[in-house]
């Protein structure tokens, strides 16, 4: 019987390029491959590839060969990875890996096990109740005058908003100024240049330059208040994250911690982001939804959601899946295989990249009643569409890196919504088309023009 693989094993080992016996095709671009068709129209290119090669195909990314997997089986096998065969590691270390190495998301089995314990106490119910007393006051003057703006943009708006929260309820940040600007810039040269640099080069004037200087950022920021917050008695994210043991009662190591901060504010604040940029998009071209959640907003009675409203705003529950179902904050998820393994009939050898784009699931009729179709109710009680499998629905990833802050996010997601929907109505301008780009983060390409009319 074959040794079982150790974690030193597949990291030194390089991407497999052989996958001549898989179909599918590298594009007419020598390095970039299918680079340009899938930034340009993701949903269509995969689209292409299911119909022309099956639920497995090969394709190039920036000079990786990888494959393109879609199907809700073969999501349960590498998501469940019940033979630990699929490193999300190996997975993001071209990408991701770059400027967040030793994140969450990017440890596998036991390690990342050991590491989730660092988010146990910054997630329980406790916490999570101020955490929403923090926000609300945040969301409550930062909307103020919106309507009054000319040319508002929604999606700057509001990310501008989610940082600042971010910087208070993840990291204890009490003044907002030169300092927040700096984490955005950081934040802005990461997601926006060194994420999207085709060319990964450490030099002055490349993206991929620019990325890593934000992560340096990042990294010294850390650094440097980390021992603050554990001195401290602060009620943030990083303050009871600093303060965890481990085995041998020993703090968790800056090591640990600096990627883990750094990752958390990075992809709570950009994820949710998007998803709400994508929320008030489509509650624009649905305005009978904006009517129904409004109805449900005043029936509380409250200016704010309190922790305890969270459950009682179903409709809203409804939409937010909903917008998930449609355009999943995170475009293409990745992993690499560690040893030799099936997938979709077709034989996948080690150190094998896959890409995991969570939305073709989405839509696939044999689980979705007109799937193009805007229909929160797929999710009501009676009907649960995405329950028909497992792994048909999965905008938060699945089995051991399932997102450990989904609930933070829908917790966000609720209290602004809460507070934005008795304040204002809106609409899309006429004539107005959005333009949907895939990456880095799901967005509209202008930042979302919307009409506001604040309600009196």
């Amino acid at each position: 019987m074959a040794a079982q693989p150790t974690p030193m094993d597949y990291v030194n080992e390089p991407d497999n390029t052989d996958l001549n016996h898989i179909p599918g095709n590298y594009g007419v671009l020598p390095y970039l491959g299918n680079v340009i068709d899938i930034v340009k129209d993701l949903y269509g290119f995969i689209d292409k590839n299911y119909k022309q090669y099956g639920e497995v195909s090969k394709i190039k990314i920036a000079g990786q060969p990888s494959l393109l997997v879609v199907g809700a089986d073969n999501y349960q096998q590498i998501y469940l990875d019940r033979e630990k065969t699929f490193s999300a590691q190996m997975g993001y270390d071209n990408s991701l890996g770059h400027f967040y190495k030793k994140a969450l998301l990017l440890r596998d089995f036991g390690d990342h096990k050991i590491q989730r314990r660092l988010f146990q106490t910054a997630f329980k119910n406790d916490q999570m109740r101020g955490y929403v007393d923090i926000m609300n006051p945040l969301f409550k003057s930062n909307i103020e005058g919106w309507d009054k703006k000319n040319d508002f943009r929604f999606f700057p708006s509001v990310k501008k908003i989610l940082l600042d929260v971010g910087a208070t309820v993840f990291i204890g940040v009490e003044e907002l100024g030169p300092e927040m600007d700096q984490l955005n810039e950081a934040f802005l040269n990461i997601s926006e240049k060194g994420l999207m640099g085709a060319f990964k080069v450490d030099v002055p004037g490349f993206k991929f330059h620019k990325g890593k200087q934000g992560a340096k950022y990042l990294e010294e920021y850390f650094e440097r208040i980390i021992p603050i917050r554990r001195a401290g008695k602060g009620k943030d994210m990083l303050s009871h994250m600093v303060k965890e043991k481990m085995d041998d009662g020993n703090y968790f190591p800056n090591e640990d911690l600096i990627p883990q901060a750094s990752f958390l504010l990075f992809a709570a604040h950009d994820t949710t982001t998007s998803t709400l940029n994508q929320l008030i998009w489509k509650l624009a071209e649905n305005p009978e939804w904006q009517d129904k959640i409004r109805e449900e907003a005043r029936s509380l009675n409250k200016p704010a959601l309190e922790y305890e409203d969270l459950e009682k705003v179903e409709l809203m529950e409804l939409v937010f899946k909903e917008v998930l179902r449609m355009t999943p904050s995170v475009s293409l998820m990745q992993r690499r295989t560690i040893k030799e393994t099936t997938i979709g009939g077709h034989r996948v050898p080690p150190n094998t990249v896959i890409s995991i784009p969570p939305v073709y699931n989405h839509y696939m009729p044999e689980f979705w009643t007109n799937p193009e179709q805007f229909d929160p109710y797929r999710f009501a009680k009676g009907r649960e569409e995405h329950k028909n499998h497992s792994f048909c629905y999965m905008p938060f990833g699945g089995g051991a890196h399932k997102c450990i802050g989904m609930h933070f996010a829908n917790m966000i997601v609720k209290c602004f919504l809460h507070q934005f929907i008795l304040k204002y109505e809106w609409k899309l301008p006429e004539g107005y088309k959005p333009h949907y780009e895939a990456f880095p983060l799901p967005k509209t390409k202008d930042g979302l023009k919307v009409e506001l009319k604040a309600i009196s």
